[in-house]
């Protein structure tokens, strides 16, 4: 029985840049206020793909490519929160301190706080460590969820068959 390894990682590709895309576009990315929508779909959609690469897929397969899935997402995430805060830093940085001088935090706390939000590379690997720590987690359950959803269903009248054509062959 020679299994040939299938390459997980191009099934996950294209669904990993693109829920880290819809992660980080403003007011579209609030879609994962809902039990990480766009991560999920990730993972479905990396199930997808490798099944119509392969075949068929298997619980087990749906999970690895939902968890490659959510790593590229995350890593595509992260290059995005320090592109929007390359460009928009201004206007984000005037409403973080807004926030943060209205709370009532003590001073230490407060130049703790604008520490990381000045600082773009603080913000990069907190988005990158986050997101890898979620996404990875709620993409797995997404190709959990793609592999349930387009597995081919095998029937008993099925499986007998193919019993005995293998024993024929054989």
């Amino acid at each position: 029985m020679n299994k040939q390894k299938k390459p997980y990682f191009s099934s996950a590709l294209w669904p990993g840049i693109v829920l880290g895309i819809l992660s980080v576009i403003p007011i579209v990315n609030y879609v994962n206020l809902i039990c990480c929508l766009w991560v999920i779909a990730g993972g479905v959609l990396s199930s997808l793909i490798f099944k119509q690469e392969f075949g068929d897929i298997t619980p087990g397969q749906g999970a690895i490519t939902g968890l490659i899935a959510g790593i590229v997402g995350a890593f595509v995430q992260a290059i995005g929160v320090g592109v929007l805060w390359y460009f928009f830093h201004e206007n984000y940085l005037s409403n973080l301190y807004e926030i943060v001088s209205s709370a009532e935090f003590d001073i230490a706390t407060q130049e703790m706080m604008a520490e990381v939000i000045t600082n773009q590379w603080l913000m990069i690997a907190g988005s990158l460590i986050g997101g890898i720590m979620i996404y990875s987690v709620f993409a797995l359950f997404g190709g959990l969820i793609g592999a349930a959803i387009f597995r081919k269903k095998k029937s008993s009248l099925s499986s007998e068959s193919e019993t005995k054509e293998s024993e024929i062959e054989e």
